[in-house]
């Protein structure tokens, strides 16, 4: 991974293309000059020859100067390697003996038509060999790792002693030269005037040639600029990237030192960029493990040891200075140059708290849907224990009052395994908003009265008292007087489950303004604080133990609060703690309606005999439902799949049919709209009976010509008030 997009390293590499391109012309330009200045000496040396033979005569003193120049050169990087023990000396000490042997076979070939110099010449050729034996021995003694023995070679002066030989010759060469420059000179003043005019063209062609590297210059300063420009800006936009992405973003060098820091980091770390900048990453990001509370490995710090992108963490926490927490998912990956080279890390970053609030919710909805399906489990196996054991006692006696004790019972347990899938349909249904409330003005007397015709069974076994208060005048209210009186029942219920025998419940119920308030109270186990709100939760309960009395599901305070909603109201639960009562208070709005009293329940009117046909493939259930009938007075005939009902429907002639929708053959979907093709004159009353009611069967059912929809367990008493209002062909 590169630090920067390629188009930002291109301008990199750009700007030092520009400064190695410079240099080099430079170099051209300073060879021309000096180019043109031999060829100025040259030309003058031609057309004067004393004013040559002066400059050959400076050009041996130079030579000589360069010699010594170079020898000393050598000398001092072969003492900076035995010193140092650095063996780059001893390759710049090679390059500056080269140097000097190429320089006295220069000086060699400039005296070579001066038989005193000569001799010099060889004699400057043995001095140097000799030294430059000496030094390398040095060097080589130090190669072998005899450091104290090279150093001897410097303190004993033996290198000193040649060099200083070599410059005694080199000094009466110089002598030598400067003779002869001093004898040349006042032969050359006549030449003068044609050596300035070979001057002045050679200083013309350095002008030319500055000019040309200044235009030159020019140019390489635009191109540079621009470059730099495009370069700001690549990296501009680069950065502007950075700051808008939507996760934290860290970069850091390959000492892991912050070098930048997008908004996103700074909300996160605590830190701002210009502070974060060349601090420790470890400081400014500086994450722990949110299970144990340790230092936890930073991700970029593996990044750059391993060189490899290293993934998102597990249930790391990420701390501010000031102490705030954030859980966060993290990874890095190394900052690679163009060449591959590691030249940094970034560090990508987010906040996951939502995610770990949704993934605890879930963990708690999981455990609380575990208790519950253990607790159903239970709940529905309660009921069925007395049914079994009533049903082995009724083969085992006749006597009328055992009988009549056990039909108690197994009503009772069937009411109660009735309540329980009655109050899952009911959440289910509230909870999918295919819940259908019929609303109408009812005053709250009535709906308390239906509320504890309900309760009185279950007050009247638990051994408690009940004190109700209604209002001094009628309070009306627009509500669903059916869905009412089960909230109701379910606060009264769920006070006298978790409360002991002998103990009072209260039921008050005032007007204040515009505002209907129903308090519920009891003297029981009390809500702890931190359930008062949960206690409304789908599951929840406040007592898991295994050894508790009280039956339920956790469902029905679930149950209030949703209809209590959908009457536009609220209802809170208050305790002062566990042992000390609670208090449901539900508020309701009022309808303010002077002189109109609501609508009362009409008794049923009386069942005559009817022609039933019962169709279900549930043997058991058709029979015993046949059997009811009968004894009831009705003439019922019995069938168990769908296209026999049909054929009994034609040949039977029922008034009623009671229609089961699962059966084999063909289904009550199907049978219904064929008995009312095969007859359509003829006024039948179809009822569906089915363990399904949620609202789409509903509809199914209706659509398909059924006149009822009645859900198992048939409910006797709703039977026969259908039945009631039913008229009778012909009529």
């Amino acid at each position: 991974m590169t630090p920067f997009p390629r188009s930002v390293l291109d301008g990199m590499n750009l700007l030092r293309i520009s400064d190695r391109r410079l240099f080099k012309v430079m170099a051209v330009v300073a060879v021309l000059v000096a180019i043109n200045a031999v060829l100025a000496c040259i030309n003058t040396v031609r057309l004067h020859d004393t004013l040559g033979l002066v400059t050959h005569t400076h050009k041996v003193l130079e030579t000589i100067a360069a010699t010594l120049a170079a020898s000393q050169e050598a000398e001092a990087q072969q003492r900076s390697c035995l010193i140092t023990g650095d063996m780059r000396y001893f390759e710049q000490y090679r390059a500056a003996r080269a140097d000097a042997e190429r320089i006295v076979a220069d000086l060699e070939a400039l005296v070579h038509d001066n038989p005193d110099q000569l001799p010099r010449v060889a004699m400057l050729r043995e001095h140097f060999a000799a030294c430059f034996a000496i030094l390398e021995e040095g060097v080589s003694t130090l190669q072998e790792g005899n450091f104290e023995t090279a150093r001897q070679v410097v303190v004993s002066g033996r290198g000193k002693d040649a060099m200083d030989t070599a410059r005694a010759t080199m000094d009466a060469m110089r002598v030598e030269e400067q003779h002869l420059l001093e004898e040349r000179v006042a032969d050359a003043q006549h030449s003068r005037t044609s050596a300035l005019a070979s001057a002045v063209a050679a200083g013309l062609l350095a002008l030319l040639a500055i000019g040309a590297f200044t235009r030159l210059l020019r140019r390489q300063i635009r191109e540079r600029s621009a470059a730099a420009a495009a370069l700001r800006a690549e990296k501009e936009r680069f950065r502007t990237t950075l700051a808008s992405i939507g996760d934290g973003v860290i970069t850091t060098d390959t000492a892991t030192a912050v070098t930048f820091l997008n908004a996103v980091a700074e909300e996160l770390t605590g830190w701002k960029h210009g502070d974060a900048a060349g601090q420790p990453l470890q400081r400014v990001f500086h994450i722990i493990n949110e299970d144990s509370g340790d230092l936890a490995e930073n991700p970029a710090v593996r990044a750059l040891r391993d060189g490899v992108i290293v993934g998102l963490a597990n249930h790391t926490v990420l701390r501010t200075p000031a102490g705030d927490e954030h859980p966060i998912d993290d990874s890095a990956a190394p900052i690679r140059a163009a060449d591959g080279t590691i030249i940094g890390s970034v560090l990508v970053f987010r906040d996951v708290t939502a995610r770990r609030n949704a993934e605890r919710e879930l963990r708690d909805a999981d455990t609380r849907k575990d208790r519950f399906l253990a607790l159903l489990a239970h709940e529905l196996r309660n009921p069925l224990a007395p049914l079994r054991t009533s049903l082995e006692i009724m083969q085992y006696t006749q006597d009328p009052a055992q009988l009549a004790h056990v039909r108690g019972v197994m009503k009772r347990q069937l009411e109660q395994m009735v309540r329980l899938v009655d109050d899952l349909l009911d959440v289910s249904r509230i909870a999918s908003n295919k819940h259908e409330m019929r609303f109408e003005l009812v005053d709250i007397a009535t709906v308390v009265s239906s509320a504890l015709e309900t309760f009185r069974p279950v007050l009247s076994q638990s051994g408690q008292k009940l004190v109700t208060t209604l209002p001094d005048e009628p309070c009306f209210l627009r509500a669903d007087p059916v869905r009412l009186a089960q909230v109701l029942y379910n606060l009264l219920n769920n006070a006298s489950k978790f409360s002991a025998r002998g103990t009072t419940i209260s039921l008050v119920t005032a007007r204040e303004r515009e505002q209907l308030v129903i308090r519920v109270s009891d003297e029981g186990v009390g809500v702890p604080p931190e359930m008062l709100d949960r206690i409304f939760d789908m599951f929840e309960q406040v007592d898991h133990s295994l050894e508790r009395s009280r039956s339920g599901l956790g469902v029905g305070l679930t149950l209030v609060r949703r209809l209590v909603e959908m009457h536009g109201g609220s209802v809170v639960a208050r305790s002062e703690g566990a042992g000390r009562g609670s208090d449901f208070i539900v508020t309701l709005s009022t309808v303010d309606v002077p002189g109109v009293a609501p609508e009362r329940a009409r008794p049923a009117p009386a069942v005559e005999s009817r022609r039933i046909l019962v169709a279900d493939d549930n043997v058991d259930a058709a029979d015993s439902l046949a059997r009811l009938l009968r004894l009831r007075g009705h003439q019922v005939r019995v069938t168990h799949d769908g296209n026999r009902a049909l054929e009994e429907a034609l040949a039977f002639r029922p008034e009623i049919v009671l229609l089961d929708i699962g059966m084999p053959g063909q289904n009550g979907y199907e049978v219904a709209p064929a008995i009312r093709t095969r007859e359509p004159g003829r006024d039948r009353l179809l009822i569906a009976v089915t363990g399904w009611s949620s609202d789409d069967v509903q509809r199914l059912t209706r659509e398909a010509g059924f006149d009822h929809h009645l859900v198992k367990p048939i409910d006797l008493e709703s039977l026969e008030a259908i039945l009631g209002r039913a008229t009778s062909p012909g009529t």
